[in-house]
């Protein structure tokens, strides 16, 4: 029982974390403070490594040790500025041909229609991210990972697709 101030022979309260010298910091703070958007503090919270709240007799409001948190930040610096692993919106635009996209790009099947194939395609790249999340990694990385996916994907859906016509 450190963390227990006594008043008398049968009476314990908590100590306030602050009273031990630990700045406590509200969702809000976290936010200004490390430049983060709610969406994004949301997100980095349902992380196992993030600090976990402290909890504070009397108060409702969700607090973390400050020292906790700026680790953790320093730990996992938050990316800045747009997604880079979105399609352009822009779909009359011309996209440039670099190493990585011509060398992972897999044409649409013929059996397939264009929006069965964007369909495949994008749930694909998007489970990818999911088990990045899931793993504790970066979900960036599915705009790399996605296309190879496919790649992998590909020959064996060709091998099923032939297998059902031969076999009907």
């Amino acid at each position: 029982m450190d963390n227990v101030q006594k008043f008398g022979k049968d009476v314990a309260v908590p100590k306030s974390p602050e009273s031990e010298g630990s700045r406590l910091i509200t969702l809000k703070e976290i936010e200004q403070e490390h430049g983060v958007s709610r969406s994004s503090l949301h997100t980095y919270r349902r992380s196992a490594s993030f600090p976990q709240p402290v909890s504070v007799e009397g108060s409702t409001k969700i607090q973390y040790d400050a020292r906790e948190v700026a680790a953790w930040f320093e730990a996992h610096p938050p990316s800045q500025g747009k997604r880079t692993d979105l399609a352009p919106r822009d779909e009359g635009a011309a996209v440039p041909q670099t190493e990585q996209t011509s060398r992972s790009q897999v044409g649409k099947p013929d059996y397939l229609t264009d929006e069965q194939w964007t369909g495949l395609a994008f749930s694909i790249i998007e489970g990818v991210g999911k088990g990045l999340h899931a793993a504790g990694l970066r979900v960036e990385w599915a705009a790399s990972l996605g296309p190879l996916a496919l790649e992998a994907v590909r020959p064996r859906l060709d091998e099923l697709v032939e297998s059902e016509v031969s076999d009907g």
